[in-house]
């Protein structure tokens, strides 16, 4: 484990492509001549001990383009910095001491799919400019003190999966439509002035709660937590009396992404699961390219049911792959489920599995130089560690192998 400083002469590496130093006991100030290395694509000094501000000097990385991590440190200041990354893809600064308001810090991001801003302390209203950034996927500002109202343009942002806005100070009505319709509500849980049609928001017709006095908002808090329990202990005994009823076979589609895909969906996508279609097949089931009537190319997970605990293990890893979140961990679009059918659906990876760049056929101008091998190798690790050691449970994947390894495009 590495610690210390990070040196200055970092600017003596003009040609550095990544600089990879997370999960040690690195300290002191962030090195101004970090902006000086102007091919850098990958930055991680996340899980260290860095203090100070977010160096000016930074505009130098304008082509960053992949990810730019400094989670977990005791860094504060402002983001304004991170504005000149125009390139950048990832950004995570949660877990910091930041302060002021978010502004137009990210507004400029405009290749940005995946943002993490929480457990700081931001404040201010959430800028309505980051309902530009056309191509953000995933966005975390969870864990700060955000105040104002959520920006209801967020509902028509089409590439947007995820959304955290819980334990901030918003107020109003969280918006219908969009990301919305699919998420839950510890998303935006922790918000005393929120209101809508969730069942643990309290209704926006009911006004007259922002006039009671602080003795009887609590009691209406405390009557609300109560009628919360009371329907979610309602609610467990309803799953556990449909568990022990005969099942329908009606559809079932779980709220895991924007997109709600029904089994007659899959079979049109995939000419009726086709074997041109056939992309692999493993003990847990076979894997199917789709197209969906909206154009939108995907991967279609068809379980085995006749293997052991297959229904237990689609259960399990629905419940995982609803909350990982990390950039080198494939995301699901949505499952459809019957008695006689499971499937896990993901977006298609147009560029493979890593074993077709490592062994690649003679009419295929697949190659792969040692640059990219330490780099796509660099990359797994990332995703093992934080399925091992930083997701909300310990996942074993139990299967790793460069053909379960798919590359972005």
């Amino acid at each position: 484990m590495l610690s210390g400083k990070i040196p200055n002469s970092l600017g003596n590496l003009p040609q550095l492509r990544q600089l990879i130093l997370d999960h040690n006991e690195l300290s002191g100030e962030m090195p101004a001549s970090l902006g000086i290395c102007i091919t850098l694509e990958k930055v991680d000094l996340s899980y260290n001990k860095l203090i100070g501000n977010i160096p000016p000097d930074l505009t130098g990385l304008q082509n960053l383009q992949f990810y730019f991590n400094l989670s977990s440190n005791l860094l504060q200041g402002s983001i304004l910095e991170l504005s000149k990354m125009v390139m950048v893809q990832a950004t995570d600064v949660s877990l910091n001491h930041f302060l002021g308001e978010i502004l137009g810090a990210l507004s400029n991001c405009t290749n940005l799919q995946y943002l993490n801003l929480s457990w700081s302390a931001f404040e201010g209203s959430i800028p309505t400019s980051f309902t530009s950034l056309k191509n953000l996927q995933d966005i975390d500002l969870s864990r700060n003190n955000l105040s104002g109202t959520i920006p209801k343009a967020f509902k028509d942002m089409k590439m947007l999966q995820c959304i955290n806005l819980s334990s901030n100070r918003l107020i109003g009505e969280v918006p219908e439509g969009g990301v919305f319709t699919t998420l839950d509500e510890s998303t935006v849980m922790g918000n005393l002035g929120l209101c809508g049609t969730w069942i643990k928001l309290q209704p926006c017709s009911y006004s007259k709660y922002k006039q009671l006095s602080v003795s009887k908002k609590l009691i209406v808090t405390l009557l609300i937590g109560i009628t919360i329990f009371i329907m979610s202990f309602l609610l467990l005994v309803v799953f556990y009396r449909r568990r022990h009823t005969s099942p329908t076979a009606v559809d079932l589609a779980l709220n895991l992404g924007p997109t709600r895909i029904s089994y007659e969906e899959l079979v049109d996508a995939t000419h009726g699961f086709s074997h041109t279609n056939l992309l692999g097949i493993g003990s847990f089931g076979s894997v199917y390219r789709g197209i969906l009537n909206s154009g939108r190319n995907i991967d279609v997970k068809v379980l085995n049911l006749q293997a052991e605990n297959a229904r237990q293990s689609f259960s399990r890893e629905c419940n995982v792959l609803k909350r990982v979140r990390h950039w080198n961990v494939i995301k699901i679009i949505s499952v459809c489920s019957k008695i006689d059918f499971k499937a896990l659906i993901f977006p298609f990876m147009s560029n493979g599995s890593f074993e077709r760049w490592l062994y690649p056929r003679e009419q295929e101008a697949c190659k792969l130089n040692l640059n990219d091998r330490l780099r796509l190798a660099t990359e797994i690790a990332h995703g093992m560690t934080y399925l091992h050691h930083h997701c909300f449970v310990q996942v074993i994947h139990s299967d790793l192998k460069p053909s379960n390894v798919l590359l972005r495009g």
